[in-house]
């Protein structure tokens, strides 16, 4: 068995990686919940069909008990809300160990309602689509508004390379375009920590960063890809935060779902969304810094009053699908008066050390593009169904939508969101 070491001090305590894991899946399992576990599987159609029969198959030849499984239609796309997780709640057996089989979705789903119930839960990932497998808390839509909501990550994750390498290929594209957004979410965490609102922990830092260009380096390199992803979602239970995985392409990303964007009939993945998010925050990165300082001064806006402030935040959630908690996150972190004047001061000090160590963080842009198109990623608006208006819109609106400081927040605060907007 190919027990990937894990870092102390973590919730997930065994990870199994190779061909063929899922045949050690009964002794995982009695590992950890003991010799006679009564087994839940919850899957989608489709990923039940990838995995989960054949799990299901496994664990009942080695003795273990299953409950029914509880299967999500494969069609429409099935997507991570509080709803869902009521339904998992309301059919959860009693002394269950929940095991997802799935990608993303059904994972965020199982860990909810897993954390609800105060029972732990063992993955089968199905695809090496997304970073949340091995993160602390679940990413749902509560209410319109796509949050965090805390609970524990699996105990133990057992991922068979051979399922992951057969999933769908625009799903392992997502993945890769999933792990390349901790490159520019690195840059903001350096933004903010340059700032003093949101300190760099060194060894969370390390854990994904050392070794990121290293597993972004083959994109056709599941283990490679997916021990990335792994090793960010440790990141967050260490932290007990997303910080370490995302930054403002996910944000953008978070506007995009909530707006249901669709492509081609079928809704657009976390990771499309990311890649081109990733691309954005790249770029705004590359042209803020291009500036000097004085030129940075010579074009940037007045800042707004807070009444103006409230009606241009009322036009960008004029569609109604961002949740009831967006304008308020919004305009708690606004800054007017003497405290934006101070903001903007504070940045045009750090211009030059953020300027240097942005650019050693980040991809130069065109090699980013090229990165992302080798593996299959979207780079352009028009690559994922997002007309240009909707896609500048998402860009602005996602500023809204968290308190975390990004580069978003900073072309706000210097007032140069209109001049750079032109560049994208």
């Amino acid at each position: 068995m190919n027990l990937i070491p894990i870092p102390p001090g973590l919730e997930t305590e065994s990870f199994v990686l190779e061909a063929g894991a899922m045949r050690h899946t009964p002794e995982i399992l009695r590992k950890h919940w003991g010799a006679a576990p009564n087994v839940w599987l919850v899957a989608d159609e489709n990923t039940w069909r990838a995995a989960g029969e054949k799990l299901d198959a496994i664990l009942r030849a080695a003795g273990i008990t299953c409950c029914e499984p509880y299967l999500f239609p494969g069609t429409p796309t099935l997507h991570a809300t509080t709803g869902h997780v009521d339904e998992l709640l309301a059919a959860f057996p009693e002394g269950c160990v929940p095991v997802a089989v799935g990608g993303g979705t059904v994972n965020d789903l199982v860990k909810r309602a897993s954390g609800v119930k105060g029972v732990r839960y063992c993955c089968v990932p199905t695809a090496p689509s997304v970073d949340g497998y091995t993160s602390y808390g679940a990413a749902l839509n509560v209410d319109g508004l796509k949050k965090t909501l805390p609970c524990p990550a699996p105990l133990a994750i057992v991922a068979d390379t051979e399922t992951l390498a057969n999933a769908p290929g625009e799903m392992f594209a997502a993945g890769y375009a999933d792990l390349m957004a901790k490159i520019p979410a690195g840059a903001d965490w350096i933004l903010a920590d340059r700032l003093g609102l949101h300190p760099i922990r060194q060894d969370v830092w390390e854990l994904v960063q050392v070794p990121l260009r290293d597993n972004l380096s083959d994109p056709t390199d599941v283990t490679r890809v997916f021990m990335g992803l792994a090793a960010t979602g440790y990141a967050m239970q260490l932290c007990r935060d997303s910080r370490p995985a995302s930054g403002a392409e996910h944000l953008m990303s978070h506007v995009w779902e909530m707006e249901d964007l669709c492509f081609n009939g079928e809704s657009v993945s976390h990771g499309f969304k990311v890649s081109l998010g990733t691309v954005v925050t790249t770029a705004l990165f590359e042209k803020l810094f291009s500036l000097s300082v004085d030129e940075a001064r010579r074009f940037a806006e007045p800042g707004l009053c807070r009444t103006a402030r409230e009606a241009e935040v009322d036009a960008l959630l004029m569609r109604g699908c961002y949740g009831t908690e967006a304008k308020e996150i919004a305009m708690s972190k606004f800054l007017e008066g003497d405290a934006l004047r101070e903001r903007r001061e504070q940045l045009y000090d750090s211009w030059e050390f953020l300027r240097e160590a942005t650019q050693r963080q980040l991809f130069p842009l065109a090699e980013l593009r090229k990165k992302l198109e080798a593996a299959h990623c979207p780079v352009l608006p028009a690559q994922i169904g997002l007309p240009a208006g909707q896609f500048l819109h998402g860009v602005v609106a996602a500023q809204l939508i968290r308190t975390r400081y990004t580069i978003l927040d900073a072309v706000y605060e210097l007032g140069l969101m209109k001049v750079l907007l032109q560049f994208l």
